[in-house]
């Protein structure tokens, strides 16, 4: 073997303590860069979980329920942030952790066994971002359309009653009667200037005040909230399937403190420079009669998002798993296409296991989960374990050239079959040959 094929250090000359000394060194290195990261994710973590529960809002809107999840604690807003700003600096601190492992046990390994890696990674991230892309924009939200619909009833049709318009246009003749009585009363003022000042109520037309008690109580019904509402204006959101409310805010205290404080409220919050009271939307949601109302937690809606990220990620590993087994020699390309009924048959359970129970889902696991498959034994073919270790994966050469790549990795595939143990025990380096010295059998 050449020199340049043996490891880079020797670790028979490293004690145990050199050992520990550098595996502390490394385990530093790599929780230094995820600790500020997730200082930084806390700080946006408000726009992450929006972006993982806006799925969860398109399924509710799509099936007519209310768009709104829950927090049943004080603190699980902020603990479930502080769960996301976690999770979020692991993954984006993965490649650093990942390179101070890989720094750590590189000295011990041949050239050949490095190139291994170098090919594996890239592969693997790859594949990490495309299982991501396919959770988020795919399997997530078909999900969620099931599960909620699901679990949905199914609204109480009631007819328009035909005298609506009838009592509608009964009001607006109405109403136009009362301007144009106005506007005749408005061209007359003689007989009002020539009444007595104590008569002058007695031109209120009394029915104007009884006509709210005539009318019902109705709330229109819009698809977008008003420009410019007034305080005790309300409405129905036919979108969010609210009812929402305009209030003055000056009513409400900002926040808990200031209504302990009432004495320094004025100094905490400045009065508006214009002096016109700002107003407050509330809302409250509104639900089917008789139905079940579609509430989720917080913090059990992120844990099964996660959880489903987590096994989209790991089933798109799958081409990875391939290659390293064919290249141990436990699985070969013939044998994975001979035994190709029986993957789609365990793709398909496993699929089924992990989707809700609906066949559009689980086709939409299944689709990608065969074509990974196949990708595997394409890998598998394309990529043999020889060509990786002589590095030449990209190259181009013609066929003729396969047998002397192949005998030029003969001496390291000798070489593997010996034990590494013995010769750290003995201490003896290899020749450039191949062969070991003086102290082999």
């Amino acid at each position: 073997m050449s020199p340049r094929d043996q490891p880079e250090a020797d670790l028979g000359t490293m004690s145990f303590g050199d050992h520990l000394q550098e595996l502390r060194v490394r385990v530093f290195k790599a929780v230094v860069v995820p600790l500020p990261l997730a200082i930084g994710f806390f700080l946006i973590a408000p726009h992450i979980r929006e972006i993982l529960i806006a799925p969860l809002f398109a399924a509710l809107r799509a099936n007519g329920q209310t768009i709104q999840i829950q927090a049943l604690s004080p603190a699980e807003t902020i603990a479930t942030d502080m769960k996301l700003a976690i999770i979020a600096a692991l993954c984006v601190g993965a490649p650093w952790i990942l390179f101070q492992l890989w720094k750590f046990i590189e000295p011990g390994l041949y050239k050949h066994e490095r190139r291994y890696v170098y090919f594996l990674v890239p592969l693997s991230s790859i594949l990490t971002l495309l299982g991501i892309a396919l959770f988020y924009w795919v399997l997530l939200p078909f999900t969620l359309l099931f599960l909620v619909g699901f679990g949905a009833s199914q609204p109480r049709k009631v007819p328009i009653p035909e005298t609506t318009p009838v009592v509608a246009e009964s009001q607006e003749v109405a109403k136009s009667q009362e301007v144009a009585k106005n506007q005749e009363v408005a061209k007359t003022p003689e007989p009002a200037s020539e009444a007595p000042a104590s008569e002058a109520p007695a031109s209120v037309d009394p029915p104007t005040r009884s006509e709210p008690s005539e009318r019902p109580l109705a709330f229109p019904i819009l698809d977008e909230d008003p420009p410019n509402p007034k305080p005790g204006d309300s409405w129905i959101s036919a979108t969010d399937q609210v009812l929402r409310v305009a209030v003055p805010l000056r009513t409400q205290a900002p926040n808990a403190l200031v209504e302990v404080t009432q004495d320094l409220s004025a100094h905490i919050v400045a009065p508006d420079d214009d002096g016109i009271p700002k107003l407050s939307i509330l809302e409250i949601p509104l639900t089917v009669l008789g139905g079940i109302s579609q509430q989720y937690r917080l913090s059990e809606y992120i844990s099964f998002t996660l959880m489903l990220l987590l096994g989209s990620v790991v089933a798109f590993q799958m081409p990875v798993v391939i290659l390293l087994l064919g290249w141990v020699g436990i699985i070969s390309p013939k044998f994975l296409r001979e035994k190709r009924r029986w993957a789609i048959l365990i793709m398909a359970i496993v699929a089924a296991v992990v989707t809700p129970p609906d066949v559009v889902s689980m086709l939409l696991l299944l689709g990608p989960l065969w074509a990974l498959y196949e990708f595997g034994i394409l890998l598998l073919v394309v990529v043999p374990a020889h060509k990786v270790a002589a590095g030449r994966v990209f190259s181009v050469r013609a066929a003729g050239a396969e047998p002397a790549e192949a005998a030029q990795t003969e001496p390291w595939e000798a070489d593997g079959r010996e034990s590494r143990e013995d010769n750290l025990q003995r201490g003896v380096r290899r020749d450039d040959d191949g062969g070991t010295g003086s102290g082999s059998s």
